[in-house]
């Protein structure tokens, strides 16, 4: 048995060089993902920087915000940084049973996961989805999305928000101008 582990050894560590010599093999392309959601296709379409300004329905100053969209895991899913004021959140869309499901990573401490419905106008809105149990008054979260994109051409798209903070809803509204496509 002695003898044993010492060979042992030396195999293991001579295969794992002989691994390591290997000639790496050829990056396979990525499976082309399965979307049956139009919301989906319109959010990837969103890829690049975008910047602009939000105003408040609370009194409070307008400030400056960037959002850079990013399509990662071979076009499965979209990762959003948004910037407001300085201040970094983020957001995922990704295809679950044939449909987008986006959650928000917010500077609020939750995460609240929207479900989302497209208009024929060119207009995403996100609600909560049926199993989020945020309420206000108890949670401070981001209670909705909606998503202008009728001027996405353009490179113009206007974006609001109800964020509910202290027992109290407050409306957001942007217009952001794509400053770099990916």
């Amino acid at each position: 048995m002695k003898t044993i582990l010492p060979v042992l050894a030396f195999t293991a560590f001579f295969a794992g060089c002989q691994m390591a010599e290997a000639p790496a093999e050829e990056a396979q392309d990525p499976v082309e993902p399965t979307t049956t959601d139009a919301s989906f296709d319109a959010i990837k379409s969103l890829e690049g920087t975008w910047n602009g300004t939000m105003a408040f329905d609370d009194g409070r100053e307008d400030v400056s915000i960037l959002s850079e969209f990013k399509v990662v895991s071979g076009g499965n899913t979209v990762i959003e940084k948004w910037i407001e004021d300085g201040v970094e959140m983020a957001t995922t869309f990704t295809m679950e049973d044939g449909r987008m499901l986006t959650k928000h990573y917010c500077v609020l401490g939750t995460e609240p996961s929207f479900q989302s419905t497209m208009s024929t106008d060119g207009t995403l809105d996100f609600t909560l989805r049926d199993d989020v149990s945020y309420e206000t008054g108890v949670n401070d979260f981001l209670a909705s999305m909606s998503f202008d994109l009728s001027e996405v051409e353009s490179n113009s798209m206007s974006r609001s928000g109800v964020v509910s903070v202290g027992g109290e809803d407050i409306t957001s509204s942007a217009v952001l101008t794509r400053t770099t496509d990916e």
